[in-house]
């Protein structure tokens, strides 16, 4: 029987239609309590990494200010390659800023 025939069926036999209804209506209510469940559970998550975050302020800081300063090293790093130095100022170079 394919979907066509399965849907003929149930909507012309009385019994068959409120036996897919109830079966309808019970996943639909199981998917409202999963929906629930799964909310209830999103907001235990929310809570603790907020709990989490807080505590370790100081230490998340840090570390996002070494990322930052490690994506700067790493930028500069990939611009360089030996042999591109074209002449001019090096910042680095004492007699420079005399």
């Amino acid at each position: 029987m394919d979907e066509e025939e399965l849907a003929a069926f149930i909507t012309r036999d009385a019994l068959a239609w409120r036996i897919w209804m109830n079966g309808y209506e019970h996943g639909l209510a199981h998917g409202h309590q999963d929906e629930r469940a799964g909310m209830e559970d999103l907001a235990d998550l929310v809570a603790r990494r907020q709990l989490v975050l807080e505590q370790c302020r100081d230490h998340v800081v840090a570390e996002r200010a070494n990322t930052l300063t490690m994506a700067e090293v790493r930028q500069s790093r990939d611009r360089t390659s030996i042999g591109n130095y074209l002449g001019g100022e090096v910042p680095w170079d004492k007699e420079s800023h005399e």
